[in-house]
């Protein structure tokens, strides 16, 4: 169903740039996104599509330097101008251990982004039935506001929380996470076709 689309997946963070880290397992954020983004471009490229990464080992995208973080996100913007749309992985972490929850956020006024969000996060709902059901939300985020394609950022998750981290850190649980993500394409995908 998605011979001929090109999708960019961006595991968020890498090299320097550990980002959230597990308060009892030590899990680095950006680990787990590259193990979620492997195991996602696997279920997209099966269903036909090209899949762009904009990194697929433990690799800064941007030299050390002044603005060095401005030009990773850049980076990453730049790797998605020839895709159809945006998916960016991440992990959540928060002060607080109880929150849990995968969360979806898209940009403020951008209908298709909108719409895929919403079918992202019913499907992580459905696919994954978290304690914690949280809604897509609007995010000012870099990534976003840049690409005038559809465009996500994916929270899987809480590494603060001791049981989502150990879920998160699974093989198994992250191919279920990518297989729930590339089912909430399909549907928006399936959706959009309607219109």
């Amino acid at each position: 169903p998605l011979t001929g689309v090109t999708i960019c997946v961006d595991p968020g963070h890498g090299g320097y740039d550990g980002g959230a880290r597990g308060q009892d397992s030590g899990a680095l954020e950006k680990d787990v996104n590259l193990a979620v983004a492997l195991c996602l471009r696997q279920e997209l490229q099966a269903a036909g599509a090209q899949v762009i990464l904009t990194r697929d080992t433990d690799t800064a995208l941007a030299e050390e330097g002044a603005q060095r973080k401005r030009r990773d996100l850049q980076y990453r913007v730049d790797a998605a101008r020839e895709a159809r749309l945006f998916l960016s992985i991440h992990m959540n972490e928060y002060r607080t251990r109880a929150e849990s929850g995968p969360q979806v956020f898209y940009r403020a006024g951008q209908e298709d982004s909108r719409l895929l969000a919403g079918a992202l996060q019913a499907q992580l709902i459905a696919g994954l039935h978290p304690a914690r059901e949280r809604s897509a939300h609007t995010g000012e985020y870099y990534l976003l506001e840049h690409l005038d394609i559809p465009a996500v950022l994916v929270e899987c998750g809480f590494l603060s929380n001791r049981e989502e981290a150990a879920r998160l850190q699974q093989a198994d649980y992250q191919k279920t996470l990518a297989a729930v993500i590339a089912a909430g394409y399909l549907r928006w995908s399936a959706g959009e076709d309607r219109k």
